[in-house]
């Protein structure tokens, strides 16, 4: 145990190769510590056990493998409770270990005296055996605390093992809590085997655990959870990273750059696969919703393709956030509010697009586009699988949960479209002073929306909500906010009331939407 506490102490880095080392050279042994061999721990041929006098004080007794029956069955006892506790726990501290290698027969009275002094003093009366030593055949088990581990990182004998179960014990009975003997929740606990068990050498780059693997962000399953967690909507259809292929034969350093010839360019999502949002995360949502929406674009509609020249834009429109695209639309903000249906396939509108431009680099775009689609594109979008209860002023439409047996998810407003128009150019028109008497002329529409919503008529509020954000007055944003986010709520499409409310807040028009 001295050779064991003194390989402890020795400030010398430990060598690799443990007990396997071969080098004896004086320059490779004043630099490296080995730890000791097994032939080094010896058993002890004597051994301390305790007793109780009459006052209940502890007194040591010095047994030798000749004594009497008691001392065989004290000896017995103590192998049989050796499945609780383990016979070579080491305490965290080595300086208060009882050496007894040295200890005369006739100088054990005098230490008794004092070992009892030493016992009472400890903090609620704690105490703790002497570890005793035994010699098995085929392995040496030693429990070591985290201060002994960091020493002996190095050891080729210096397993890992389940944490033990012992718990510290008074000589009558009595569980302890001893601050000698650390609790298996306390510290990690680890086996020191013998060279006949075979083990696992740690190299000494093994002390430092390894950082986790970085994300790979070419990764496809990766990028597409990064454009549903940034722009809060399902994943994108197939023909999206279809056309992102294309591109990418196109023009391969810079895909999104590849149909500049034609006035367009890759944007929206398209931006998480050229890389160009990857310091943006969830955190960043109230940025990434507004990343290409232009002033009026709803929360169904999503940027992909916008023109470099003008506020022309093409996107997906989604029903409900979480489900697939229904229409590839266009918008063009400069103008008016209108949603434009192009088809059910991004490649098919781009042609579309492609034709009405008349140019021989548009016409040249438009052949290698079809030659693409007739190759490679497998799928195009489903559509709407029921009609929108009303049109809107953006003509595209709304869907909402309607049962024509009971009448309930949707009312007409109650105006019509006409005059919801007239009334809002007139509030838009009217100076301060007026203003007043014209709101007199929405409130009770604006009643009656919010009346239907408590009535399970969700749509109406909805439509009114998209009415007056169409209308783009900055001076209704609060109302429409309202309106809105209730209904998407109501409708459980959260992500939509999501985006409409970063929307109002941060509201502008202009060709360059990028928040890059």
């Amino acid at each position: 145990m001295e050779k064991f506490f003194a390989y402890q102490k020795d400030g010398r880095i430990p060598c690799k190769y443990g007990r396997k080392c071969f080098q004896t050279n004086k320059e490779h042994t004043d630099k490296y510590k080995h730890p000791p061999t097994k032939d080094d721990i010896k058993e002890d041929t004597k051994k301390i056990t305790r007793k109780r006098d009459s006052k209940g004080k502890v007194k040591l007794s010095n047994h030798t493998n000749g004594e009497s029956s008691n001392s065989e069955n004290r000896t017995n006892e103590e192998s049989h409770n050796s499945s609780e506790t383990n016979d070579m726990e080491v305490p965290e501290r080595p300086e208060q270990i009882i050496s007894i290698s040295n200890i005369e027969p006739n100088s054990i009275n005098s230490t008794n005296s004092t070992n009892s002094t030493f016992i009472n003093n400890q903090q609620s009366s704690t105490e703790y055996a002497v570890p005793s030593i035994r010699q098995h055949s085929q392995q040496q088990q030693l429990l070591l605390t985290n201060n002994t581990l960091e020493d002996c990182s190095v050891d080729d004998g210096i397993v890992p093992c389940t944490p033990t179960l012992f718990t510290p014990r008074r000589l009558d009975g009595e569980t302890v809590s001893s601050p000698h003997v650390p609790s298996s929740n306390q510290v990690q606990r680890f086996t020191f085997v013998g060279e006949s068990q075979p083990s696992h050498t740690p190299d000494s780059n093994d002390r430092e655990q390894p950082d986790p693997p970085v994300q790979n962000v070419t990764d496809s399953d990766y990028l597409k959870t990064k454009i549903s967690e940034l722009f809060l909507v399902d994943e994108m259809p197939k023909e999206f990273y279809d056309l992102w292929s294309f591109c990418k034969r196109q023009c391969s350093t810079h895909p999104e750059d590849a149909l500049l010839s034609v006035g367009l360019k890759l944007v929206g999502p398209y931006d998480v696969l050229a890389g160009h949002m990857n310091g943006f995360n969830t955190n960043d949502i109230e940025k990434t919703v507004l990343h290409w929406r232009y002033y009026y674009d709803p929360p169904e509609f999503q940027t992909i393709i916008a023109s470099t020249g003008s506020e022309f834009h093409i996107g997906y429109y989604r029903d409900v956030p979480l489900a697939s695209p229904v229409y590839v639309v266009s918008n063009d903000s400069s103008k008016n509010c209108i949603i434009q249906k192009l088809g059910k396939s991004l490649f098919q509108a781009l042609r579309k697009h492609l034709q009405s431009m008349d140019s021989k680099v548009a016409t040249t775009l438009q052949k290698k586009l079809l030659a693409y689609e007739k190759r490679k594109v497998t799928e195009i979008l489903e559509g709407r699988k029921c009609d929108p209860v009303t049109k809107t002023f953006h003509k595209a439409g709304i869907v909402v949960p309607y049962d024509s047996k009971t009448d309930i998810g949707y009312r007409p407003l109650s105006e019509s479209e006409y005059t919801l128009h007239k009334i809002l150019k007139s509030y838009h028109e009217a100076s301060e002073s007026k203003k007043l008497e014209v709101m007199d002329k929405l409130q009770p529409i604006i009643n009656y929306a919010n009346i239907a919503s408590d009535e399970c008529d969700f749509g109406t509020g909805f439509e009114l909500g998209i009415d007056f954000f169409c209308d783009g007055n900055p001076d209704l944003h609060r109302i429409c906010k309202q309106l809105l986010v209730t209904a998407y709520n109501l409708l459980r499409r959260p992500q939509f009331a999501t985006i409409i409310k970063a929307h109002l807040n941060n509201r502008k028009k202009g060709l360059n939407m990028s928040i890059l």
